[in-house]
C-alpha cells in the first residue's frame, strides 16, 4: 500500500485562514444585521459575497486569490467543514421539531409542499423554454435545460428557513412547524427531481428504475427511523449516558448518529441533510438529551459551524457577470419568476388548507428562500454541462437574494399572525416542561438494604414516574465484609429502614422491583456491590456516574424529647450531605409486624406545606405527580407565623401579619395553579399560628393525612445533616410517612 501524503503546509494555512476570515466576517455582519432588526443569517450570507470575487476579488485580487485559490481540492476542503455546518444546523432543526404537531398538521404541510413544488416547477420550465439560446450550452438540449431550471425553482432552503425561525423564536409555533414540514417535503421531492434530471442529462433518457429507487429509499428510511429508530436511539443514549455521564457523551453520540444517518441517506441517493434532520428528530424525543445538552450543541452549531456554511455559500457568487445589461435583465426575470412561483404555490397550498392570509404569506416567504441547496443544484448543472457560467451565476444570485429576502418578509408577516388559545396552551405546557424538576429527572438511584422504608420509597418513586417515559431507576445493594457486620450495620442503618436484615441482595432487590412495577422493566437496573466495605463511598461513587436524583428510605430511629439529636444514622446523614444531586428522603416509623413485602400505600390525602422557595416548588411537583397517580387530593397549606404581629413592643412589626396573610394567599393560588396544570385535585389552606411545624402536625391528625411532602435545605450542623427545625419536628412527630425533597 502506497503511503498517503499528508496535506501540505500551504493547504493547511489557507484552510485555517479561510475558516477564520469566514467566521469573523460572518459573525460581524450577523451582529450588524441583528442591530437592524434582521436575523443574523442575512449578514452571514452577505459575508460570502463580501469575501468572494464580487467585492474582495475586485478590491484586493491578490488577497482574494490567496484566500480563495482556484485549486478545486483546496475549495473542497472548505466545503467539507461548511458541510458539517449544514448537517449540525439540520440536527438543531430536528431537535426543535414536534412530530406530533406535524402529524396533526400533515394535510396542511402536504398541500403547501405540493403547491410549493408544482407551481414553481411549471413556471420554471416555461421560463427555460423561453430563454434566449445564448444562455444554453446546447440548443438541442433545451428540454434538459428547462428541467434543470424548473428543479432549481422548486427547491427551498431548509437550513436558511430553520435558522430564521430559530432566531425569531417561532420555530415551536404552529406556523414554524408547518413551514419546516413543508420545506422538508419540498426538498425531498426536489432531490428526487434532481436525480431524475441529472440522469436525463447524463444518458439522454429518464432512468425509471433510479427514480423508483429514490422514492422507495425515502419511504424505507423514514419508516425505519420512526419504527426501529424510535426504540434504538433511546437505548443507545441510556447505554452511553450510564457509562459516560454528562454533556460530552450525549453530544458525541448525537453527532455520531447525525453523521451515520446522513451517510446512509446520501449513499441511497437522498441528500445527507435528510438523514441529519431525522437524527435530530429522534434524539429530540429522548428525555436524557435535556435542555442543557441541547443548548450546548446549538451554541456550537449556530455560533461556529452554521455561519461558516452560510458564508461559504456566497463565495461562488460573481456579481461582475450579472452587471452586463443582458445578463442583468435575464437575471431579474429569473428572480421574478422564482419569487412568483414559490409565493403563489405555497400561498395557494396554504389557502387550500384553510390557513389565513397572513399565514399563507408567511409560508410563501419562508419557502421562497433557496440558499445553498439551490447552489448545489446549480453546481450539478454546471458540472454536467447543462448550465453556462452566466446562467450558473444567475441561479446563484437567485439563491442569495431569495435567502436575503425571506427573513425580513417573514418577520413582517409573522407579526400579523395571532396565537390561538390551543397554540398558546401548547407552548406554555412546553415551557413548564422545560423548567420542570420532575420532567427533567432521567436517572434515579435507590440504594437499600431491604428495609420497610426502602420499599415505601420505591412505591412513591413508581407513582412519581408513572407514565413518564425514559426514566431509569437503579436499585443498589452494598454488601459488607461479614454477616456480623451486616446485621450490625443494618440494625442502625436507616437505608435498611432500621431493620436488621440478612445479606441477601437478590431477595431485597426483587422486593424493591416489585414495588417499582409501574416503571417499565427495560428502564430498571440492578447493582450489587460486593467489593466496597464502605456503604457511603460506594453510593457516592455510583452517584458520580451521572444520576439526577438520590432516593433514600430512612426511618427515624428514636423520638427524643428535644430536637438536638441526630435525625438519621450516620450513613444516611453523610449521604444527604455528600450527594452531588438532589435527594429525596422517605421516612416513616416501621410497623411492628415488619412484613417482608410492604402492601401498597393507600393515599387519599397528601399534605404539602409550601413556603415559595425553589425547593418547595420541587416538592410541590413531587406531591402533585404522586397525587395524580394515586387519585389523591393534595392539601396545600401555608402557615403564617403571627408572633411578630402580636409583638406590641415592636411597633415596626405591627401589621406585618396582614401582609403575610396576603402574600400567603398569593403563594397558595400560584401553587394551586401549578397543581391544576399538572392534572391534580388540590385544596388550599391558610393557617395562622405561632409555630408552623405544630400546625402541620395538627393538620395531619385532623385531616387524616396519608403522606406529607415538604422541602428541606441541607445545612451541616455538628457533623450532621440538618434540614431545618420545622422539617426535623415534622419528621419526628408526623403520624404518617414523610417525604422530604432537598
Amino acid at each position: 500500500m502506497t503511503a498517503i501524503q499528508p496535506l501540505g503546509e500551504h493547504e493547511i494555512v489557507v484552510l485555517l485562514l479561510q475558516l477564520a476570515m469566514l467566521l469573523l466576517v460572518a459573525r460581524f455582519l450577523g451582529e450588524v444585521a441583528v442591530r437592524f432588526d434582521l436575523p443574523s443569517v442575512v449578514g452571514e450570507l452577505l459575508a460570502g459575497i463580501v469575501l468572494g470575487p464580487s467585492i474582495l476579488g475586485t478590491i484586493a485580487p491578490g488577497v482574494f486569490e490567496f484566500l480563495v485559490p482556484a485549486d478545486p481540492a483546496q475549495f473542497h476542503l472548505l466545503e467539507v467543514v461548511s458541510f458539517l455546518g449544514v448537517l449540525m444546523l439540520l440536527v438543531v432543526t430536528g431537535l426543535e421539531t414536534d412530530v406530533g404537531l406535524i402529524l396533526r398538521k400533515g394535510r396542511s404541510a402536504a398541500a403547501i409542499s405540493l403547491g410549493g413544488i408544482v407551481v414553481p416547477f411549471v413556471t420554471g420550465f416555461a421560463l427555460g423554454q423561453l430563454l434566449p439560446e445564448s444562455f444554453l450550452v446546447d440548443a438541442e438540449k433545451r428540454l434538459v435545460f428547462s428541467l434543470f431550471i424548473a428543479t432549481a425553482m422548486s427547491i427551498s432552503a431548509i437550513p436558511v428557513i430553520a435558522k430564521v425561525l430559530i432566531e425569531m423564536n417561532v420555530v415551536r409555533r404552529d406556523i414554524g412547524q408547518i413551514t419546516l414540514a413543508a420545506g422538508m417535503i419540498d426538498d425531498t421531492i426536489g432531490w428526487i427531481l434532481l436525480s431524475v434530471v441529472a440522469g436525463l442529462a447524463r444518458s439522454g433518457a429518464v432512468d425509471l428504475p433510479a427514480v423508483m429507487q429514490s422514492v422507495l429509499s425515502v419511504v424505507v428510511v423514514v419508516g425505519l427511523a420512526f419504527t426501529a429508530g424510535r426504540k434504538l436511539v433511546p437505548m443507545l443514549f441510556r447505554a452511553v449516558d450510564n457509562r459516560i455521564p454528562g454533556d460530552k457523551g450525549r453530544i458525541s453520540l448525537l453527532m455520531i448518529l447525525a453523521l451515520g444517518f446522513g451517510s446512509v441517506t446520501h449513499a441511497l441517493g437522498i441528500e445527507a441533510v435528510l438523514g441529519a434532520f431525522l437524527a435530530g428528530i429522534l434524539v429530540g424525543q429522548v428525555k436524557r438529551v435535556d435542555h442543557k445538552t441541547r443548548h450546548v450543541f446549538e451554541t456550537v452549531a449556530l455560533g461556529v459551524f452554521a455561519p461558516i456554511f452560510f458564508a461559504a455559500s456566497g463565495l461562488r457568487v460573481d456579481l461582475e457577470l450579472l452587471l452586463k445589461p443582458t445578463n442583468l435583465a435575464i437575471g431579474l426575470i429569473v428572480l421574478a419568476v422564482a419569487i412568483f412561483g414559490k409565493f403563489v404555490g405555497a400561498a395557494l397550498g396554504a389557502k387550500a388548507s384553510g390557513l389565513r392570509r397572513w399565514e399563507a404569506l408567511s409560508l410563501g416567504a419562508g419557502m421562497n428562500a433557496r440558499g445553498a441547496l439551490e447552489i448545489i443544484v446549480a453546481t450539478v448543472g454546471l458540472s454536467l454541462g447543462v448550465l453556462t457560467p452566466e446562467m450558473y451565476s444567475i441561479i446563484l444570485m437567485v439563491a442569495i437574494v431569495t435567502s436575503l429576502m425571506a427573513p425580513p418578509i417573514l418577520r413582517w408577516t409573522l407579526r400579523h399572525i395571532p396565537m390561538s388559545d390551543e397554540e398558546r396552551a401548547r407552548l406554555e405546557a412546553e415551557e413548564r416542561q422545560r423548567v420542570s424538576f420532575v420532567e427533567n429527572l432521567h436517572r434515579v438511584l435507590l440504594p437499600s438494604r431491604g428495609g420497610e422504608n426502602s420499599q415505601l420509597a420505591a412505591q412513591l418513586v413508581a407513582r412519581l414516574f408513572e407514565g413518564q417515559s425514559d426514566v431509569e431507576v437503579t436499585t443498589m445493594f452494598v454488601a459488607t465484609a461479614s454477616p456480623e457486620s451486616t446485621v450490625r450495620r443494618a440494625a442502625a442503618d436507616p437505608v435498611s429502614g432500621g431493620v436488621a436484615v440478612a445479606a441477601n441482595p437478590t431477595v431485597h432487590l426483587e422486593r424493591l422491583e416489585r414495588q417499582l412495577a409501574s416503571v417499565p422493566s427495560g428502564d430498571r437496573r440492578r447493582i450489587v456491590d460486593e467489593q466496597s466495605p464502605d456503604i457511603i463511598a460506594a453510593v457516592v461513587t455510583e452517584l458520580g456516574r451521572g444520576y439526577d436524583l438520590l432516593v433514600l428510605g430512612a426511618s427515624e430511629p428514636q423520638r427524643p424529647s428535644g430536637n438536638g439529636g441526630p435525625m438519621f444514622s450516620s450513613v444516611v446523614d453523610r449521604l444527604i450531605q455528600e450527594a452531588p444531586c438532589p435527594t429525596v428522603i422517605v421516612s416513616n416509623t416501621p410497623s411492628g409486624d415488619r412484613p417482608e413485602q410492604l402492601p401498597p400505600l393507600n393515599l387519599r390525602r397528601i399534605l404539602l406545606p409550601t413556603t415559595g422557595t425553589e425547593t418547595t416548588r420541587h416538592a410541590a411537583e413531587i406531591a402533585f405527580r404522586i397525587g395524580r397517580s394515586s387519585d389523591a387530593v393534595v392539601e396545600i397549606v401555608h402557615v403564617v407565623d403571627d408572633r411578630q404581629d402580636r409583638d406590641h413592643h415592636n411597633p415596626a412589626a405591627y401589621g406585618t401579619g396582614r401582609q403575610s396573610v396576603a402574600l400567603g394567599e398569593e403563594l397558595l393560588a400560584a401553587t394551586a395553579t401549578l397543581g391544576h396544570q399538572m392534572g391534580t385535585a388540590v385544596r388550599t389552606r391558610l393557617v395562622v399560628g405561632d409555630l408552623p411545624e405544630r400546625s402541620v402536625i395538627a393538620l395531619c391528625e385532623s385531616l387524616a393525612i396519608d403522606l406529607v411532602v415538604m422541602s428541606g435545605g441541607v445545612r451541616p450542623v455538628s457533623q450532621r445533616a440538618f434540614l431545618g427545625h420545622r422539617v426535623d419536628h415534622v419528621l419526628r412527630y408526623a403520624p404518617c410517612p414523610v417525604l422530604v425533597a432537598t
